[in-house]
């Protein structure tokens, strides 16, 4: 996995997330006290996955 955090597409997706996150935010579609929780289980779910493929 180490590989994918020097691919150079992993900084071009980090920004259009981000992208898409302000823009949706400014739209109104998200509310921060919904979308940071969410982040939070998306990252611990990650987590979980990836030592279980270890």
């Amino acid at each position: 996995m180490n590989q994918f955090w020097r691919h150079q597409l992993f900084w071009p997706i980090v920004l259009i997330v981000a992208g898409v996150y302000f823009l949706l935010h400014n739209l109104g579609w998200i509310r921060d006290e919904i979308f940071w929780p969410l982040v939070l289980i998306a990252i611990g779910l990650y987590l979980i996955v990836r030592r279980a493929r270890t």
